[in-house]
């Protein structure tokens, strides 16, 4: 739905993703977000046309107020060495005012992944935006497409894991050391590595 023909759709948009940020989405039912919310399940069903689709719509939103997340993917397309842009995107990502979206991510991801197919456009939203950002990074930098493409999974991986072990406790420096480490260790000798 469109939301400046339906300013109701984005306020109860606005509190759901309020609510998700501080509750998670594995154990909130469509009746108690719409109690949180202020609104009914009809209401939210008539906006969003199911729970999945406003949890996605959620989701995304959440992702639109952090903006050091936001501003990850276009920071990797600067010229410049590639290991050192990879470092720093690390540290923005990782930064503490983004666990709230990191955790609901990997709440969300899990919650997902245990039907794939009854999931299939909320796994695409989680897990296709930044992979494709990544591989153009990474052409930009000599690599062909193949490398780029592997160079994105190894990045994602890595990524991936850091931040899982960043909300179960581990210290950001023990997991900065760790990264760039592997940052040297994987794309150390990169095509056009100083472009």
């Amino acid at each position: 739905m469109d939301r400046e023909e339906y300013p109701e759709a984005q306020r109860l948009l606005d509190r759901s993703v309020d609510v998700i940020l501080e509750r998670g989405v594995m154990n909130v039912s469509l009746s108690q977000l719409a109690r949180a919310v202020g609104s009914n399940n009809r209401m939210l069903l008539y906006y969003f046309s199911s729970k999945d689709r406003l949890f996605t719509e959620a989701i995304r939103a959440a992702y639109d107020r952090y903006p050091r997340l936001h501003g990850l993917m276009p920071g990797l397309q600067k010229p410049g060495d590639m290991s050192v842009a990879l470092k720093h995107g690390w540290r923005q990502l990782r930064h503490e005012e983004n666990l709230p979206y990191i955790t609901l991510f990997f709440e969300a991801l899990a919650a997902a992944a245990r039907d794939p197919d009854a999931n299939h456009a909320h796994l695409e939203v989680l897990a296709t935006h930044w992979p494709s950002h990544i591989r153009a990074a990474f052409s930009l930098r000599g690599y062909s497409t193949d490398e780029a493409a592997t160079a994105a999974v190894e990045l994602m991986a890595l990524w991936r894991g850091l931040q899982f072990a960043l909300i179960s406790g581990t210290p950001a420096e023990v997991l900065d050391v760790a990264h760039d480490a592997a940052v040297d260790a994987l794309f150390g000798g990169a095509p056009n590595a100083t472009t």
